[in-house]
Protein backbone atom coordinates (compact mmCIF):
# COMPACT_ATOMS: atom_id res chain seq x y z
CA UNK A 1 0.00 0.00 0.00
CA UNK A 2 1.04 3.68 -0.38
CA UNK A 3 3.02 5.10 2.86
CA UNK A 4 0.15 8.06 2.78
CA UNK A 5 -3.17 8.25 1.51
CA UNK A 6 -4.33 10.13 -1.17
CA UNK A 7 -5.98 13.38 -1.41
CA UNK A 8 -9.18 14.59 -2.90
CA UNK A 9 -10.47 18.44 -3.59
CA UNK A 10 -13.09 19.76 -5.51
CA UNK A 11 -12.72 23.00 -7.50
CA UNK A 12 -14.05 24.68 -10.10
CA UNK A 13 -12.10 24.83 -13.64
CA UNK A 14 -11.82 28.66 -13.12
CA UNK A 15 -9.52 28.09 -10.05
CA UNK A 16 -7.52 25.33 -11.58
CA UNK A 17 -6.81 26.36 -14.90
CA UNK A 18 -7.35 30.43 -14.40
CA UNK A 19 -5.58 31.20 -18.12
CA UNK A 20 -8.58 29.19 -19.79
CA UNK A 21 -11.70 29.94 -20.62
CA UNK A 22 -15.06 29.43 -18.12
CA UNK A 23 -18.65 29.73 -18.55
CA UNK A 24 -20.01 30.58 -15.22
CA UNK A 25 -17.18 29.90 -13.37
CA UNK A 26 -16.53 26.59 -14.85
CA UNK A 27 -16.84 22.68 -14.03
CA UNK A 28 -16.23 20.81 -11.24
CA UNK A 29 -12.72 19.17 -11.22
CA UNK A 30 -11.53 16.81 -8.66
CA UNK A 31 -7.93 16.57 -7.97
CA UNK A 32 -6.48 14.00 -6.88
CA UNK A 33 -2.85 13.70 -5.35
CA UNK A 34 -0.48 10.81 -3.74
CA UNK A 35 2.93 9.88 -3.22
CA UNK A 36 3.16 8.56 -6.89
CA UNK A 37 1.59 11.28 -8.95
CA UNK A 38 -1.03 13.57 -9.39
CA UNK A 39 -4.60 13.44 -11.53
CA UNK A 40 -7.18 16.13 -12.90
CA UNK A 41 -10.53 14.77 -13.58
CA UNK A 42 -13.85 16.76 -14.88
CA UNK A 43 -17.04 15.76 -13.49
CA UNK A 44 -18.33 16.16 -16.90
CA UNK A 45 -17.77 13.07 -18.64
CA UNK A 46 -15.51 11.64 -16.38
CA UNK A 47 -13.02 13.45 -18.76
CA UNK A 48 -9.04 12.82 -17.02
CA UNK A 49 -7.53 16.43 -17.50
CA UNK A 50 -4.30 15.69 -16.42
CA UNK A 51 -1.86 12.77 -15.10
CA UNK A 52 1.51 13.73 -13.51
CA UNK A 53 3.75 10.60 -12.28
CA UNK A 54 6.11 12.47 -9.27
CA UNK A 55 8.66 14.32 -10.58
CA UNK A 56 7.96 13.72 -14.25
CA UNK A 57 5.93 16.30 -16.67
CA UNK A 58 2.16 15.38 -17.98
CA UNK A 59 1.50 12.41 -19.92
CA UNK A 60 -1.93 14.23 -21.33
CA UNK A 61 -2.30 17.65 -23.53
CA UNK A 62 -4.65 20.06 -22.48
CA UNK A 63 -5.14 23.13 -24.99
CA UNK A 64 -4.06 26.52 -23.71
CA UNK A 65 -7.48 27.94 -25.19
CA UNK A 66 -9.59 24.95 -23.37
CA UNK A 67 -13.07 26.37 -22.86
CA UNK A 68 -15.04 24.67 -19.53
CA UNK A 69 -18.86 24.90 -20.45
CA UNK A 70 -22.03 22.84 -20.24
CA UNK A 71 -22.28 20.17 -22.56
CA UNK A 72 -19.15 20.75 -23.91
CA UNK A 73 -16.15 18.61 -24.22
CA UNK A 74 -13.12 19.78 -23.25
CA UNK A 75 -10.44 20.00 -25.84
CA UNK A 76 -7.77 17.84 -24.33
CA UNK A 77 -6.65 14.94 -21.74
CA UNK A 78 -8.93 12.03 -22.37
CA UNK A 79 -12.47 12.48 -23.17
CA UNK A 80 -14.45 9.32 -23.69
CA UNK A 81 -16.63 9.14 -26.69
CA UNK A 82 -19.40 6.58 -26.56
CA UNK A 83 -22.21 5.17 -27.04
CA UNK A 84 -20.85 6.45 -30.72
CA UNK A 85 -17.81 7.17 -32.54
CA UNK A 86 -17.10 10.03 -34.68
CA UNK A 87 -19.91 10.50 -37.34
CA UNK A 88 -22.89 8.17 -36.12
CA UNK A 89 -22.87 5.34 -39.15
CA UNK A 90 -27.03 4.59 -38.63
CA UNK A 91 -27.69 8.66 -38.62
CA UNK A 92 -25.53 11.11 -39.66
CA UNK A 93 -27.92 14.33 -38.26
CA UNK A 94 -26.47 13.10 -35.17
CA UNK A 95 -23.66 14.84 -33.32
CA UNK A 96 -20.39 13.16 -33.52
CA UNK A 97 -19.01 10.94 -30.73
CA UNK A 98 -21.99 10.44 -28.97
CA UNK A 99 -23.09 11.98 -25.44
CA UNK A 100 -20.98 10.70 -22.50
CA UNK A 101 -18.91 13.31 -22.37
CA UNK A 102 -21.01 15.89 -22.43
CA UNK A 103 -23.29 14.75 -19.23
CA UNK A 104 -22.08 14.25 -15.74
CA UNK A 105 -20.95 11.05 -14.54
CA UNK A 106 -20.76 10.55 -10.75
CA UNK A 107 -17.57 9.61 -8.53
CA UNK A 108 -18.85 6.15 -6.69
CA UNK A 109 -15.45 5.30 -5.24
CA UNK A 110 -12.34 6.56 -4.24
CA UNK A 111 -9.43 4.61 -1.72
CA UNK A 112 -5.80 3.74 -2.26
CA UNK A 113 -5.26 0.17 -3.36
CA UNK A 114 -2.66 -2.71 -3.95
CA UNK A 115 -2.98 -3.66 -7.50
CA UNK A 116 -2.28 -7.53 -8.72
CA UNK A 117 -0.95 -5.11 -12.11
CA UNK A 118 0.40 -2.06 -10.76
CA UNK A 119 0.80 -1.87 -6.86
CA UNK A 120 0.44 0.46 -5.24
CA UNK A 121 -2.40 3.28 -6.42
CA UNK A 122 -5.31 5.19 -5.56
CA UNK A 123 -8.76 3.60 -7.09
CA UNK A 124 -10.80 6.46 -8.24
CA UNK A 125 -14.60 5.35 -9.89
CA UNK A 126 -17.18 6.74 -11.78
CA UNK A 127 -20.19 5.77 -13.00
CA UNK A 128 -23.03 6.68 -15.69
CA UNK A 129 -25.83 5.06 -14.84
CA UNK A 130 -28.65 7.85 -15.34
CA UNK A 131 -29.63 5.60 -19.25
CA UNK A 132 -29.70 2.23 -17.39
CA UNK A 133 -34.10 2.45 -17.87
CA UNK A 134 -34.66 5.35 -19.58
CA UNK A 135 -32.70 5.68 -22.80
CA UNK A 136 -30.60 8.94 -23.88
CA UNK A 137 -32.95 10.84 -26.45
CA UNK A 138 -30.13 10.23 -29.04
CA UNK A 139 -29.63 6.44 -28.12
CA UNK A 140 -32.84 4.23 -27.72
CA UNK A 141 -30.64 1.89 -25.51
CA UNK A 142 -30.22 1.43 -21.67
CA UNK A 143 -26.94 1.28 -20.63
CA UNK A 144 -24.71 1.64 -18.24
CA UNK A 145 -20.71 2.32 -18.09
CA UNK A 146 -18.17 2.49 -15.14
CA UNK A 147 -14.83 3.93 -15.40
CA UNK A 148 -12.23 2.94 -13.13
CA UNK A 149 -8.80 5.15 -13.10
CA UNK A 150 -5.39 3.40 -11.51
CA UNK A 151 -2.89 6.07 -10.36
CA UNK A 152 0.63 5.10 -9.33
CA UNK A 153 3.53 6.49 -11.22
CA UNK A 154 1.47 5.17 -14.31
CA UNK A 155 -1.61 5.64 -15.32
CA UNK A 156 -4.82 2.80 -16.17
CA UNK A 157 -8.34 3.43 -17.11
CA UNK A 158 -10.67 0.33 -16.76
CA UNK A 159 -14.22 0.83 -18.93
CA UNK A 160 -17.22 -1.43 -18.21
CA UNK A 161 -20.27 -0.72 -20.72
CA UNK A 162 -23.41 -2.74 -19.85
CA UNK A 163 -26.44 -3.15 -21.80
CA UNK A 164 -29.16 -3.11 -19.58
CA UNK A 165 -32.11 -3.42 -22.03
CA UNK A 166 -33.68 -5.88 -23.83
CA UNK A 167 -32.01 -5.72 -27.58
CA UNK A 168 -28.79 -6.04 -28.54
CA UNK A 169 -26.98 -2.27 -28.72
CA UNK A 170 -24.77 -1.18 -31.46
CA UNK A 171 -21.39 0.08 -29.63
CA UNK A 172 -18.43 1.85 -30.86
CA UNK A 173 -16.47 4.01 -28.89
CA UNK A 174 -13.34 5.40 -28.13
CA UNK A 175 -10.70 7.28 -25.24
CA UNK A 176 -9.89 10.06 -27.25
CA UNK A 177 -6.21 10.39 -25.47
CA UNK A 178 -4.47 13.72 -26.51
CA UNK A 179 -0.14 13.58 -25.38
CA UNK A 180 1.95 16.07 -25.60
CA UNK A 181 5.03 15.87 -27.75
CA UNK A 182 8.02 18.47 -28.64
CA UNK A 183 6.85 19.14 -31.94
CA UNK A 184 4.39 17.08 -34.47
CA UNK A 185 6.59 17.18 -37.13
CA UNK A 186 9.45 15.30 -35.29
CA UNK A 187 6.95 13.30 -33.73
CA UNK A 188 6.44 9.47 -34.81
CA UNK A 189 3.68 6.58 -33.55
CA UNK A 190 5.25 3.46 -33.79
CA UNK A 191 2.74 -0.24 -33.03
CA UNK A 192 0.28 -0.03 -36.39
CA UNK A 193 3.45 -1.14 -39.12
CA UNK A 194 1.04 -3.42 -41.95
CA UNK A 195 -2.30 -2.58 -39.94
CA UNK A 196 -4.93 -1.62 -42.21
CA UNK A 197 -6.79 1.77 -41.64
CA UNK A 198 -9.37 4.08 -42.59
CA UNK A 199 -8.24 7.09 -44.16
CA UNK A 200 -10.71 10.18 -42.81
CA UNK A 201 -8.86 12.71 -44.98
CA UNK A 202 -9.83 10.59 -48.08
CA UNK A 203 -13.63 9.53 -47.39
CA UNK A 204 -12.56 6.72 -45.07
CA UNK A 205 -10.94 5.09 -48.13
CA UNK A 206 -8.67 1.65 -47.47
CA UNK A 207 -5.52 1.74 -46.61
CA UNK A 208 -2.50 -0.24 -45.45
CA UNK A 209 -0.01 1.19 -42.88
CA UNK A 210 3.59 0.71 -43.73
CA UNK A 211 6.32 1.49 -41.04
CA UNK A 212 6.17 4.34 -38.43
CA UNK A 213 3.48 6.96 -38.72
CA UNK A 214 4.61 10.40 -39.22
CA UNK A 215 2.84 13.54 -39.59
CA UNK A 216 3.04 15.89 -42.87
CA UNK A 217 0.05 17.60 -42.59
CA UNK A 218 -3.61 16.83 -41.14
CA UNK A 219 -3.70 13.31 -40.15
CA UNK A 220 -7.05 11.14 -39.03
CA UNK A 221 -7.17 8.08 -39.43
CA UNK A 222 -8.48 4.55 -38.00
CA UNK A 223 -6.59 1.54 -37.34
CA UNK A 224 -8.61 -2.04 -37.55
CA UNK A 225 -7.59 -4.78 -35.47
CA UNK A 226 -4.50 -2.72 -34.25
CA UNK A 227 -2.35 -5.20 -31.99
CA UNK A 228 -2.37 -4.41 -28.72
CA UNK A 229 0.98 -1.36 -27.59
CA UNK A 230 1.82 1.85 -29.38
CA UNK A 231 4.24 4.03 -28.58
CA UNK A 232 4.73 8.01 -29.25
CA UNK A 233 8.01 8.93 -29.95
CA UNK A 234 9.16 12.97 -29.66
CA UNK A 235 12.08 14.14 -30.77
CA UNK A 236 13.27 16.19 -28.18
CA UNK A 237 15.81 17.12 -25.27
CA UNK A 238 15.57 14.27 -23.03
CA UNK A 239 13.52 11.92 -25.77
CA UNK A 240 10.24 11.80 -24.22
CA UNK A 241 8.60 7.96 -25.20
CA UNK A 242 5.21 7.53 -24.22
CA UNK A 243 4.02 3.68 -24.18
CA UNK A 244 0.24 2.87 -24.42
CA UNK A 245 -1.36 -0.75 -23.86
CA UNK A 246 -4.74 -1.71 -24.73
CA UNK A 247 -7.07 -4.38 -24.21
CA UNK A 248 -10.35 -4.96 -25.09
CA UNK A 249 -9.82 -2.61 -27.64
CA UNK A 250 -9.38 -3.53 -30.96
CA UNK A 251 -9.24 -0.20 -32.79
CA UNK A 252 -6.42 2.53 -32.70
CA UNK A 253 -7.10 6.13 -33.69
CA UNK A 254 -4.22 8.36 -34.98
CA UNK A 255 -4.99 12.50 -35.24
CA UNK A 256 -3.75 15.72 -35.63
CA UNK A 257 -5.91 18.40 -36.95
CA UNK A 258 -2.85 19.90 -39.30
CA UNK A 259 -2.62 23.86 -39.21
CA UNK A 260 -5.77 25.21 -41.39
CA UNK A 261 -8.24 22.60 -39.30
CA UNK A 262 -6.50 23.89 -36.06
CA UNK A 263 -6.69 27.43 -36.93
CA UNK A 264 -10.58 27.16 -37.30
CA UNK A 265 -11.22 25.31 -33.69
CA UNK A 266 -11.78 28.13 -31.50
CA UNK A 267 -10.20 25.77 -28.08
CA UNK A 268 -7.51 24.64 -30.01
CA UNK A 269 -5.99 27.52 -32.43
CA UNK A 270 -3.07 27.49 -35.43
CA UNK A 271 -0.35 27.83 -32.53
CA UNK A 272 -1.05 24.81 -30.94
CA UNK A 273 -1.34 22.05 -33.30
CA UNK A 274 2.38 21.22 -33.07
CA UNK A 275 2.30 20.21 -29.39
CA UNK A 276 -0.22 16.79 -28.96
CA UNK A 277 -0.84 14.07 -30.85
CA UNK A 278 -3.73 11.89 -30.22
CA UNK A 279 -3.68 8.40 -30.26
CA UNK A 280 -6.98 6.90 -29.08
CA UNK A 281 -8.12 3.13 -28.56
CA UNK A 282 -11.12 1.84 -28.62
CA UNK A 283 -13.73 -0.30 -31.00
CA UNK A 284 -15.06 2.07 -33.83
CA UNK A 285 -16.04 1.62 -37.53
CA UNK A 286 -15.39 -2.24 -38.47
CA UNK A 287 -14.53 -2.97 -34.75
CA UNK A 288 -18.51 -1.85 -33.87
CA UNK A 289 -19.17 -4.19 -30.81
CA UNK A 290 -22.79 -5.87 -31.35
CA UNK A 291 -23.70 -5.53 -27.06
CA UNK A 292 -26.25 -8.62 -26.27
CA UNK A 293 -28.78 -7.60 -23.33
CA UNK A 294 -27.36 -7.88 -19.63
CA UNK A 295 -23.44 -8.41 -20.84
CA UNK A 296 -20.66 -6.34 -20.60
CA UNK A 297 -17.94 -5.04 -22.69
CA UNK A 298 -14.30 -4.44 -20.96
CA UNK A 299 -11.44 -2.80 -21.86
CA UNK A 300 -8.28 -1.07 -20.76
CA UNK A 301 -5.32 1.54 -21.22
CA UNK A 302 -2.91 1.52 -19.66
CA UNK A 303 -0.24 5.36 -20.03
CA UNK A 304 3.24 5.05 -18.85
CA UNK A 305 6.97 6.78 -19.36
Amino acid sequence: MLEQAYRISRLLSSAVYPNCRHVDGGLPLYIIENPLGRMVICEQGAQVLSFIPAGKKDLLWLSPLAEFKLTKPVRGGIPVCLPWFGVNQRDKQKPSHGFARNVNWQLANIEDADDPQQGACTRIEFVLEQFQLQPHSLFPYPFSARLTFLMSNSLSVHLQLTNTGSESLPLTWALHSYHPVASITSTRVTGLDNCEYLDNTCGLARKQQSGDVVFNGELDRAYINAGNKQSIISASPDNTSIAIEASGCSSAVVWNPGLEKAAAMQDMGAENYQKFVCVERGNVFDNEVMLLPNKTHLASLHIKL
